[in-house]
């Protein structure tokens, strides 16, 4: 990255100005940091955390763990517990084996051992 692009995303750059307005001067100082390094990635990363309301904080998974369990330590086991449930019940309903049975059940709830036990009498005749 050219230090012309650098210096847009520093204090008194334009594209700093629009990320105060937009995003508050502690998430545009910690673009501006990433900026600074050069990197794209760093600075990709750090626009991606303030776009996704992730504070910008470390990378370890040992912090991260922690925050987790301070803040909302049920949020991410639920939120995953409700996708697996979800994807597993809506794949069972999904099986033909299943239709079949429910069908089935269907056919003998409203009456049709009546109607099988009548055609097979009438055979048998």
């Amino acid at each position: 990255m050219d230090q012309a692009t650098i210096n847009r995303y520093q204090p008194g750059g334009d594209i700093y100005a629009q990320l105060v307005t937009q995003y508050g001067q502690t998430n545009a100082d910690a673009i501006a940091q990433a900026a600074a390094t050069g990197d794209r990635t760093q600075l990709g990363t750090a626009l991606a955390n303030v776009r996704d309301g992730a504070a910008p904080g470390s990378t370890s998974t040992i912090v991260n763990l922690y925050n987790q369990l301070t803040t909302d330590p049920l949020a991410a086991p639920l939120s995953d517990l409700n996708t697996i449930v979800g994807n597993s019940a809506f794949a069972f309903l999904k099986s033909p084996y299943v239709a079949a049975i429910a069908l089935l059940a269907l056919f003998f709830y409203f009456g049709g051992a009546v109607i099988i036990t009548s055609w097979i009498s009438k055979k048998a005749k």
